[in-house]
């Protein structure tokens, strides 16, 4: 029964991913560094990619797609400093605040949603 339901509802986690995607892919206009190049190619790339998982996930959560967006997440993270774009102000902290949140949820999907075989500790 349980199974059925989860497949059913998506988590929320997956949801807050989703409009972190959206959100990502928007960010360059709403913030003023959608003429910036590489910064705001990367929001527009890596804000659907992560919103293309998160509905994934929210149709048929599977283990690989949480940790594909953890390591998204992290690159959104560290990818400032990677690339050596120069960055704005609002680009760097919503490139740190997006991958931050994106490695969180994901992390915390896969915390409570055990892979074949395991056992959950909330059960």
């Amino acid at each position: 029964m349980t199974q059925t339901i989860s497949a059913i509802v998506p988590r929320w986690q997956d949801v807050i991913s989703f409009l972190l995607g959206v959100w990502l892919f928007v960010s360059p206009w709403i913030l003023g560094y959608a003429n910036t190049g590489m910064p705001a190619t990367l929001a527009w790339l890596l804000g659907i990619i992560v919103a293309v998982l998160a509905a994934l996930a929210i149709l048929a959560s599977q283990r690989w797609e949480e940790w594909l967006n953890a390591a998204i997440g992290l690159w959104i993270f560290v990818s400032p400093w990677v690339v050596h774009a120069r960055v704005n102000r609002e680009a760097l902290w919503n490139s740190l605040i997006v991958g931050a949140l994106l490695v969180i949820l994901s992390l915390w999907s896969l915390s409570i949603d055990p892979g074949p075989g395991e056992v959950s500790s909330t059960s």
